[in-house]
């Protein structure tokens, strides 16, 4: 076992209220206890609440952000009761491990105690496999919604919805520990999210990262376009993907990220070709672009890239409401925001291929959805809402 691998052991036997793992990078970053939440609902306007977490940071120096889908929606659904439309919390303690470094900011001395000898610490762990029971799915719903999707696209100047789904199945109790454990072994190119408050544990792992700022340099992606992996070489998905609406749909969604990012520098915005993004159960389309930005202005960040296309559809306001007044469910974090922000850094990841975990109810919620277009096929887009599904379910482990 690497000692990437050892640390997340170490730090999940200590449950943390907060997490972000990145196996390719080897990175985690760990909030445990909340010394301040500031939220959206105690204030009047945005404006207050952005000054107000300006003012926290530059006291605790890093906290852990999220925001709903649908910030301009304040009426919070029975769903998302445990949740705030948009918040920052301020951890008692936060643990990081990047580049082989340990530091952590806060005041606990057991913590920092233990977190001190972390790197000599070993622990024998116990692989639960018993696996969530999945009932087959009925997407009768969903069908018509989708329908409806694309009645609206001929008619409208939308040309493109995110059209969504949960899933429900009843659990006495979660092994968070083995899930997340094995979200990060089936998915080391994605990032692994948690945060559990009162009766909810919401986690996932999203292979879209809405934006990374670090070195004066904002790194964000476009990812749009999906195919069920189906064992098939990089070669033989790209075939697959040309000359189908599949490629249209991510050209939206990159085209939009570069005329968002062209709105706050001169500066040269970088593309990179096409490409394939391959995870165990599906394959994405994904260009990865950047541009040097002088300050870490990480809220104007969010408000210019989410939520993008890839998430709500094109145009996106006109999306969003229709998302709005059509779905069946309130999304909350579901294709939220959810990440974190330092001194010099700032990580915001999109909020997918992810569930909901409430205690009390003894039940799992999990989300999925695909991108609609004018000529989408229903027969193929259930076949990618299966592939999603799986994705976070096959991971999510029972005691």
């Amino acid at each position: 076992m690497t000692d990437f691998n050892n640390i997340l052991l170490l730090i999940l036997e200590k449950n943390p209220s907060r997490l972000l793992i990145n196996p390719l990078s080897k990175s985690i970053i760990a909030g445990f206890g909340n010394s301040k939440v500031v939220k959206l609902s105690d204030f009047s306007n945005f404006i207050d609440f952005k000054e107000e977490i300006k003012i926290q940071l530059y006291k605790d120096k890093i906290g852990f952000g999220s925001l709903f889908f649908d910030i301009e929606n304040k009426n919070i659904s029975e769903l998302w009761k445990d949740f705030e439309v948009a918040e920052f919390t301020f951890s008692n303690i936060v643990f990081k491990y990047e580049n082989e470094n340990i530091s952590y900011y806060g005041e606990d001395e057991n913590l920092i105690s233990y977190f001190d000898e972390i790197q000599s610490k070993n622990i024998k762990f116990s692989k639960n496999s018993e696996n969530l029971f999945l009932e087959k799915n009925n997407f009768e719903s969903w069908i018509n919604l989708v329908d409806k999707a694309k009645n609206q696209i001929n008619v409208s100047i939308l040309e493109k919805i995110v059209v969504a789904q949960l899933y429900r199945s009843k659990i006495e109790k979660l092994d968070l520990k083995n899930t997340i454990i094995n979200m990060v072994e089936k998915y080391n190119n994605c990032t692994t999210f948690m945060y559990q408050i009162k009766d909810s544990i919401f986690f996932g792992s999203t292979p879209e990262k809405i934006f990374e700022y670090s070195n004066k340099t904002l790194k964000t992606e476009a990812i749009a376009g999906s195919i069920p992996n189906k064992g098939e070489s990089t070669e033989e998905i790209k075939r697959k993907f040309m000359n189908t609406t599949l490629v249209e749909e991510h050209k939206i969604v990159s085209n939009y990220i570069e005329k968002q990012l062209m709105k706050i520098t001169s500066n040269k915005v970088r593309k990179s070709s096409l490409d394939v993004m391959k995870l165990n159960n599906i394959n994405h389309l994904q260009s990865k672009i950047e541009v040097d930005i002088n300050d870490n202005d990480f809220f104007k960040f969010i408000e210019l890239l989410h939520p993008s296309p890839a998430l709500a559809g094109f145009p996106v306001q006109e999306a969003k409401n229709w998302i709005r007044d059509n779905e069946n469910f309130e999304r909350g974090l579901y294709t939220g925001s959810i990440g974190y922000v330092d001194e010099n850094n700032s990580k915001f990841y999109a909020a997918l291929r992810c569930a909901m975990y409430k205690k009390n109810e003894g039940e799992i919620i999990s989300f999925a959805g695909n991108g609609i277009v004018k000529d989408s096929k229903v027969n193929y887009e259930i076949e990618e809402l299966n592939s999603k599904f799986k994705a976070i379910n096959e991971s999510i482990v029972k005691k």
